[in-house]
């Protein structure tokens, strides 16, 4: 696939080839770029960006809740003459652990406030009964997805450690689609891009002709589209709109630069936003076809014929999940645009509804 985006990050893009961290650079009079590690083997970093103000940093994303993610954030910061205690607000794309972890802590040591959108905020789940619904979701999901037994088992205990990194705070700002965020010397503007998602935001700057895309427009990496206990069935079908909002808002904007949340910056937004567009509907058919050769076929079973970017037997669970998690939404998609249905059994088994 042709990637559509202009590499202006030259050394990230390197550092991504060479599978080191990039460094801390300097993007504008202002505005630093500051990689942080996190325990994710393919992404190995987030890019976390700060925003000089006259009291101090903003910063759009804060890293995972770890020992070497906090130890990175701060050296990149002191490169550029700042140091923890001057954060004041934490700008939260969404809250996926490599994105969210640190704002907690940062909160805590510098009274900073997070801000996000309120669909994402719903997301967190903050009371004990909240836990046991999205328990039993899960088990109604692998059902009704025909994940086998064993995977099932599998799939518990995998989810259960990785949750243990999502933390649970409730934001101090919420967020709305166009809010204008009050940070001085800054007009910097949020865009609700539903679809990794529920409140995934970007945030635009049009005088400085930059845009952070955060998870939403990735350089080369298509990001996961999943329908899972926190993202609803109609996922996919937001963030193909999502994507078509942010290539109109970058169109206005003359040379707007992508600041992503990982990988390297980019020209070439609206480009890319298309080039995305396009991958999904050939994702679609390609997964209407698979139903239309084997009818009666479960999700589960979708997901191993799929064409990834390596063949299904060499994933590891975590790749298996975010794999159905993508067959799911693209299902149900076609679902709702008429081309399939799963049935009326618990489990689903995809047919083609009949002209």
């Amino acid at each position: 696939m042709h990637v559509a985006a202009e590499v202006l990050g030259h050394k990230q893009k390197q550092a991504w080839l060479d599978k080191v961290l990039p460094p801390v650079e300097q993007v504008q009079p202002g505005l630093w770029s500051i990689p942080v590690e996190i325990p994710i083997k393919p992404l190995r970093y987030v890019l976390v960006y700060v925003l000089e103000t006259p009291k101090g940093v903003a910063i759009i994303d804060a890293g995972w809740n770890d020992e070497k993610s906090y130890q990175t954030l701060s050296e990149g910061l002191a490169t550029a003459g700042y140091a923890v205690s001057d954060i004041h607000d934490v700008l939260v794309t969404h809250v996926h652990p490599d994105h969210f972890g640190l704002a907690k802590r940062l909160r805590e040591e510098t009274g900073a406030r997070i801000a996000l959108h309120s669909a994402e905020a719903k997301t967190l789940m903050i009371e004990p009964h909240q836990e046991v619904q999205w328990q039993m979701e899960s088990e109604v999901r692998a059902v009704q997805h025909g994940i086998p037994l064993e995977d099932q088992e599998q799939m518990k205990r995998e989810v259960g450690e990785f949750r243990k990194f999502v933390d649970h705070s409730a934001p101090d700002v919420l967020l709305e689609d166009g809010d204008a965020l009050a940070l001085p010397d800054w007009d910097l503007k949020g865009i609700w891009t539903p679809g990794h998602t529920p409140g995934h935001m970007c945030f635009v700057e049009p005088e400085r002709r930059i845009m952070f895309t955060g998870d939403h427009v990735l350089p080369r990496i298509t990001p996961n589209i999943s329908v899972h206990s926190n993202n609803p069935p109609d996922s996919l079908a937001r963030y193909l709109d999502s994507l078509t909002k942010v290539g109109r808002v970058a169109d206005t904007i003359e040379d707007c630069m992508g600041l992503p949340g990982h990988e390297y910056r980019y020209a070439g937004i609206r480009a890319r936003a298309d080039e995305l567009i396009e991958h999904h509907e050939e994702r679609l058919e390609e997964l209407r076809a698979i139903v239309a050769d084997q009818p009666g076929v479960t999700t589960w079973e979708i997901s191993q014929r799929l064409s990834w970017s390596r063949d299904w037997s060499t994933f590891r669970f975590p790749e298996r999940r975010s794999a159905l998690g993508e067959a799911i939404a693209h299902a149900e998609l076609l679902a709702q645009r008429g081309v399939l249905t799963p049935g009326s059994e618990p489990t689903a088994h995809w047919r083609l509804v009949e002209r």
